[in-house]
């Protein structure tokens, strides 16, 4: 079996202040991102987990420690989990991106998110927790749900969501999820491999 369980990180400062950012240090999760991803790591308390990996930028380690230590897993840095390449518009306000696509901005493309994400999941193993952002989930899910950037325009992947998907089946189990429902929770635990 290998199933990803995609946790976007907890609400940050660059969710306050509506900033775009890819730096690895800076806009720490808020009080309230922290309360979020303590929720995260409620839903997931009762799951078995095989591994916990984060992006390297800083809400989302973040947001793996708070899970980590519910699950006394220790959470690895994977770098493809990483934000979107945001080019010059990075630490840039949200409201100043000219409506243009990411390619003609200089952005990450959509099919380089899609790439990094399918190297991942081809060594994906049991269950593993991937803590990431929202434009590199919803990029993830996509390619199981046939869906092109413009068609994925309706997930919504909130802060401290859990979207689930089994990658050998090729099938979403949820999407933007705050609770597990107890169908994902047993399929969950059926899934994970002998323990490391």
């Amino acid at each position: 079996m290998a199933v990803a369980i995609l946790v976007r990180h907890g609400q940050s400062e660059t969710n306050v202040k509506n900033i775009v950012s890819a730096d690895y240090s800076g806009y720490p999760l808020t009080d309230e991102g922290k309360k979020q991803a303590e929720n995260a790591a409620t839903q997931l308390s009762g799951i078995k987990v095989n591994f916990i990996a984060s992006s390297p930028v800083q809400r989302a380690r973040e947001t793996a420690r708070i899970i980590s230590e519910k699950k006394g897993i220790a959470e690895f840095i994977e770098p493809r989990l990483v934000e979107s390449g945001l080019g010059k518009y990075n630490n840039t306000s949200f409201h100043e991106i000219p409506r243009m696509s990411r390619k003609e901005l200089g952005m990450e493309t959509w099919e380089s998110h899609q790439k990094r994400f399918r190297d991942l999941f081809r060594e994906v193993q049991g269950n593993w927790i991937m803590v990431s952002h929202e434009f590199p989930i919803r990029a993830a899910i996509s390619m199981f749900l046939g869906m092109d950037e413009l068609e994925s325009y309706g997930l919504n992947i909130r802060n401290a969501t859990i979207s689930v998907v089994d990658i050998e089946k090729e099938k979403v189990l949820c999407i933007g999820s705050r609770l597990l429902s107890s169908r994902v929770k047993d399929y969950l635990n059926t899934s994970v491999i002998s323990e490391q």
